[in-house]
């Protein structure tokens, strides 16, 4: 009898044992009526992770019943617990399936911080830890503006390596307005070995007087900056005052333009102006100077020449690709050809070709000598000339 009395007692602990475990465990017996996650969107960066959690209906599938998947593992990877992991640019859908359910999440990684303020660029640029081969990436958002009285240069880029996409936004509501009313104002400033790369960008530039402390992007000696496309300077709105550097590249800088990257319309100063141990790298774009007779100067490349006795120092020019059709690189070499009694004898080269792109006539025909007067100085394209020899386009006296 005992014994039969402790048969029961088992039989009854493992009866309840198997009651209380159907509410912990999953019924396999029970359809799922929904499933949905936390995130429908996710946006991570490569290398950050985030967790999808699962809700089902009804609560008594479990979420160990979810399998998850992704459709591009080469962009993003998600574990059995719903961990997804950023690898690599792109947009990746992870879907988790609880039976004949199934819920998902579009995961974009992405490496650009986005930025909608000139503040929150500021910070993006203090804070960028990017390298020459890998620079902090940054896209602005619309509506991106800059105010008239920004400080003189509103962005300082000190040694820092970035990359600025403008979303085809212009910066400010009609492009960024840089005015000399009050004082002295420009955009960009490189300095300390920095590198920027600008694109899909158009930035306007006015000021009231010219000067050699404004400009809309100065590139310090030893930085960088590359124009790709969809990047456009608009220097001046066509006023007999419009007087305004574009982009200033220093000593040992380097502007490097690819692309459809255009710098023209009417400014009275210099579209580009390069000192003379400057580089300038045409793989693309345009120069273009504005209508010749529109005002006193008609100029869109300024090369300054460094003249000491016998040696003449010019910027290296280097055309890398062919020029655009309506390129028009109206050339100021001032302090090497300030007026006719400043002939120097001998041939100077101004632009070269590269051991994969040969110079041609057409080529040729994009460069021309600025004609007009401006401060006192006369430029006669009946004194110098600009011609083709193998593969470098020189000046000299007729």
């Amino acid at each position: 009898m005992k014994q039969l009395r402790i048969f029961f007692l088992c039989l009854m602990a493992a009866t309840l044992a198997t009651a209380c475990g159907d509410d912990n465990n999953d019924d396999n017996s029970v359809p799922v009526e929904s499933i949905t996650l936390n995130h429908e969107t996710l946006t991570l960066k490569s290398g950050a992770t985030e967790t999808l959690v699962p809700t089902i209906v009804p609560d008594r599938v479990t979420a160990e019943s979810v399998v998850w998947s992704s459709d591009k593992t080469s962009v993003a990877t998600v574990s059995k617990d719903g961990l997804v992991t950023a690898v690599a640019e792109g947009t990746a859908t992870i879907t988790a399936t609880a039976r004949e359910k199934s819920a998902t999440c579009l995961v974009t990684v992405s490496n650009k911080t986005l930025v909608t303020t000139a503040a929150e660029l500021k910070t993006a640029i203090e804070t960028a830890d990017g390298t020459a081969d890998a620079p902090t990436q940054i896209i602005l958002g619309k509506g991106f503006e800059v105010a008239a009285d920004a400080e003189h240069f509103a962005f300082s880029i000190d040694g820092k390596h970035i990359a600025i996409d403008g979303g085809n936004n212009p910066i400010s509501g009609d492009n960024y307005n840089i005015s000399r009313t009050a004082s002295d104002k420009s955009l960009f400033e490189l300095t300390n070995g920095a590198s920027l790369k600008l694109t899909n960008l158009n930035i306007y530039g006015n000021a009231a007087a010219h000067s050699a402390d404004v400009a809309c992007i100065f590139v310090r000696a030893s930085c960088k900056l590359t124009l790709g496309n969809g990047f456009e300077l608009y220097s001046g709105d066509g006023f007999v005052d419009d007087q305004l550097i574009g982009i200033s590249v220093g000593d040992n800088a380097t502007l490097i333009m690819e692309g459809d990257a255009e710098i023209s319309k009417s400014i009275k100063g210099q579209e580009v102006l390069v000192a003379p141990t400057g580089i300038l790298q045409l793989k693309g774009g345009k120069i273009k100077a504005r209508e010749e007779g529109t005002y006193e100067s008609e100029r869109s490349l300024c090369l300054q020449a460094a003249i000491n006795g016998n040696q003449v120092t010019i910027p290296t020019v280097t055309v890398e690709n062919e020029l655009p059709a309506d390129s028009d690189f109206k050339l100021d070499l001032y302090d090497y050809v300030l007026s006719s009694s400043t002939v120097r004898p001998g041939a100077e080269t101004v632009v070269k070709g590269t051991d994969s792109y040969t110079l041609t006539d057409s080529d040729l025909m994009k460069f021309h000598l600025m004609t007009n007067t401006t401060g006192g100085m006369t430029y006669y394209d009946s004194y110098f000339e600009l011609y083709l020899d193998g593969n470098a386009i020189k000046i000299r006296a007729k």
